[in-house]
């Protein structure tokens, strides 16, 4: 008999250029195989506060997920992720090998596709 074990995908986190006048970076965690500008129909503004590493890593990240996307067709790439927890409305991400030193807050967007779902997560 043949078994299909599904295994979620790690995170994809693309980081942007290093900012000098404010001393940034730009990130976005991508939840779902491939996502693409086309793909993404509509976005949510949360707030995120997340730890990076000395290099500028992401460690960790957590933000209140908001109530119209508090379902689990909206949530269903997050809740597959082994890194992800969701805890009384509070999404935590963590990724593993990483030590936060530093703990910032950011304004951030929830990227959803046509389906709703949430596919990515840009914080800026």
């Amino acid at each position: 008999m043949l078994q299909l074990l599904f295994t979620a995908m790690p995170i994809n986190i693309k980081r942007g250029i290093f900012d000098p006048e404010d001393g940034s970076f730009q990130y976005e965690l991508q939840f779902k195989a491939v996502v693409d500008d086309d793909e993404v129909q509509s976005s949510v503004a949360v707030e995120v506060a997340f730890s990076v590493s000395e290099n500028g890593e992401l460690a960790d990240l957590t933000f209140m997920v908001p109530k119209s996307v508090r379902n689990d067709q909206a949530m269903k790439f997050l809740k597959q992720e082994n890194n992800a927890s969701y805890v009384d409305s509070r999404m935590f991400i963590v990724m593993p090998g990483t030590n936060g030193d530093t703990v910032l807050r950011a304004p951030a967007q929830l990227e959803l596709d046509a389906a709703g779902r949430i596919v990515s997560l840009k914080i800026n």
